[in-house]
């Protein structure tokens, strides 16, 4: 399994008081779970409250990715921590966040510092992209400025694919910044001047 460690790329990011949604590039499914591994543990670190949306039928299967990558899932769930969610996929995009607010609310009244949100991975077929990115837009507007930090994995095959179709562009339009696997690490790429 590969190791993707986001701690450097995201720490000197959240340590300035931001709270960014990211778009993370990602070439191979087997990319995902050390990823999410990666960024849960962070959030973990910085007391925040993680939660994981999985597809319908997929939690368990997601728990144990989650933990073969080095999460600890089970003891973060039983400390309340972390939840692991099978989220319904009729939501329609104007209102599937509504709920989301009043629970941010509700774990930042426990006394988490922020939350931690990622989806399971989209892509690489375009119609997935593009229904994804319609609800990426709606999470922007509903939590841009408040103290949660989401990572939203796409696996687009090649990054130079992704420019090269638009894909590329159209993550940047919605993210404050893109996270691009390299060898020596995982470069942060800010998509506008105020990332708060």
């Amino acid at each position: 399994m590969q190791h993707l460690d986001l701690e450097p790329s995201l720490t000197p990011v959240v340590e300035a008081g931001r709270c960014p949604h990211l778009a993370m590039l990602l070439s191979s499914y087997d990319q995902v779970p050390p990823a999410l591994a990666s960024f849960y543990g962070l959030g973990a670190k910085r007391n925040g409250w993680l939660f994981h949306r999985s597809l319908p039928g997929r939690g368990a299967n997601d728990r144990g990715a989650l933990s073969a990558a080095g999460l600890d899932v089970a003891g973060l769930e039983a400390s309340g921590r972390m939840n692991v969610d099978e989220l319904p996929l009729d939501d329609p995009p104007k209102t599937w966040t509504r709920p989301w607010q009043r629970v941010l609310d509700e774990r930042l009244a426990e006394g988490f510092d922020a939350a931690w949100w990622a989806p399971f991975p989209i892509g690489p077929e375009p119609v997935p992209f593009e229904h994804a990115l319609a609800y990426d837009r709606v999470l922007e507007e509903s939590f841009h400025g408040r103290p949660a930090v989401t990572l939203c994995l796409y696996v687009v095959g090649s990054v130079e694919d992704s420019i090269g179709d638009g894909r590329f562009a159209a993550l940047a339009g919605v993210h404050d910044a893109l996270l691009v696997p390299e060898d020596d690490g995982v470069r942060y790429v800010p998509t506008r001047d105020d990332e708060d």
